[in-house]
């Protein structure tokens, strides 16, 4: 019990906490700290005094405006150019828009004092007046800023516009608001859309990404314009560069691929693979095909389409672009047509040729053998021997070759010596000839070949290993069977 009481009658300053060395703790009293990092607000004239390089009475009229907050106007560059066409326009209606009534110094202030007589009937000394009559000259700038919005949006090809259905629905009221406001700002929006700046790259690649469709004017224009392929294609590239983030670019250019496909089939077939590259990208593999009336335009025969969806399904396998550019580049190309000799054929004529030769030589010998008996002429009968004379053909004028190709000598006489054997020689042997005519057998070979390219559509010798050839089929083009 004593302890207790020890404990209970203990000194009161062990209880005191010495705060002697403690700094003093101001008290506040609800007043904002001075380091207050929070955001500060801006207002619309603050924020575009320096871009728009706004006085203090322009930046007090921003001040008054509220945005409709969409994705158009969000964008800081329309932003700048709705509020420039807004204050040329505010500017116009101060200068050129003459009250009626002279005691009022702009039109607004007159339609204004029209607004407040008709819809509220307050007296002009009463404070309800004075904060209405503010209030109404702000919906009015805040509706021509609307109208200024829908020529931006007009004027950089967004369809969509925004509402701008006045506030007060009094006839007279609308009807004065239309003609006095809206018409006149209409009229100078129209007439001075070539003031605006055209988009910047950032900014078009915004309003092409959120407007899937705005590429369609532009390639409208692009198509309008059309003068070759070489720059269309050109053109057409830089609209997939400002679409890049659009859903609907492989559309571009299938579109491209279809109106070129007219005029130019190289150019058609390279943007038909491009749009191919941008449907592989996408989220789902449309693939859609040329329609029959642009392949038969494109392909002239069943050969180079299969040749070309040869080229189309490897690329969309191996999605190698370069080199699927490559080889449809080369599809209108004329193919060579590689003609197999027989060998074993060859042989079997040339062994002909020379048993012929033995053959004929042994017959002439024969010949050399038994000289033909002369008997001789009776000189006393001369008188009665006649002489006629046979007329034959002048062979004049007749040739081996159609005239229409115009050979020359040299060529026809090198076609001759084909035919005579068999029209396979060994290299060899014509350069011999052509060397004992102090000819190349290149330069030979090249003149006939070129000069007969555009009526064969092919080369007309061909070169095998050793041998030389002509196709048989092609040889009987180049005869006059007139002859």
């Amino acid at each position: 019990m004593e302890i207790e009481m020890n404990r209970v009658n203990k000194d009161p300053s062990d209880f005191i906490i010495d705060v002697s060395g403690t700094a003093e703790i101001p008290i506040t009293y609800g007043v904002a700290q001075e380091n207050n990092t929070g955001p500060v607000f801006q207002s619309t004239g603050e924020r575009y005094r320096k871009k728009l390089g706004l006085d203090g009475k322009q930046a007090e009229l921003v001040n008054t405006l509220s945005f409709s907050t969409n994705v158009f106007n969000e964008i800081d560059y329309c932003r700048i150019q709705i509020l420039k066409q807004f204050l040329r326009t505010t500017d116009y209606l101060e200068k050129n828009c003459i009250p009626v009534n002279k005691t009022y110094p702009t039109v607004v202030d007159e339609v204004s004092e029209i607004i407040i007589v008709l819809e509220y009937n307050y007296r002009k000394e009463s404070l309800n007046y004075q904060y209405t009559i503010d209030s109404i000259k702000s919906e009015i700038f805040n509706h021509v800023l609307k109208l200024c919005e829908n020529s931006i949006r007009d004027c950089y090809g967004i369809k969509r516009k925004i509402n701008t259905d006045f506030k007060y629905t009094h006839p007279e009221i609308t009807g004065r608001f239309h003609k006095k406001i809206v018409a006149p700002v209409e009229s100078f929006l129209s007439q001075h859309q070539h003031l605006v700046l055209d988009a910047d790259y950032r900014t078009n690649l915004i309003l092409n990404e959120t407007n899937t469709n705005r590429w369609k004017d532009k390639f409208g224009m692009i198509t309008s314009d059309y003068t070759n392929a070489v720059s269309f294609e050109r053109e057409i590239g830089r609209l997939a560069e400002v679409n890049i983030k659009n859903p609907s670019l492989d559309d571009i250019y299938l579109e491209a691929s279809k109106f070129v496909s007219t005029y130019d089939r190289n150019a058609a077939l390279r943007l038909y693979l491009h749009y191919l590259d941008k449907d592989l990208q996408s989220k789902r593999f449309d693939r859609k095909h040329l329609t029959k009336s642009i392949q038969k335009n494109l392909f002239s025969t069943p050969e180079q389409f299969a040749e070309f969806e040869e080229i189309v399904n490897e690329f969309v396998l191996t999605r190698d672009f370069q080199s699927a550019v490559t080889k449809l580049d080369t599809l209108y190309l004329p193919k060579r047509k590689r003609i197999v000799i027989d060998r074993n054929a060859i042989d079997r004529v040339q062994q002909l040729d020379s048993q012929t030769s033995k053959i004929l030589g042994d017959l002439l010998a024969d010949e050399e053998e038994q000289p033909e008996e002369q008997h001789p002429i009776d000189a006393g009968n001369t008188a009665d021997i006649e002489f006629k004379v046979i007329a034959t053909e002048d062979p004049v004028g007749v040739k081996k070759y159609l005239p229409e190709l115009n050979l020359s000598d040299t060529q026809m006489d090198l076609l001759e010596y084909f035919e005579k054997s068999s029209l396979t020689i060994l290299k060899s042997d014509l350069e011999e000839y052509l060397r004992s005519r102090h000819l190349f057998i290149n330069a030979a070979i090249e003149s006939v070949n070129d000069h007969l390219f555009d009526t064969l559509d092919d080369i007309l010798i061909e070169e095998e290993d050793e041998y030389l050839t002509i196709n048989p089929e092609y040889y009987k083009k180049l005869l006059n069977n007139d002859q």
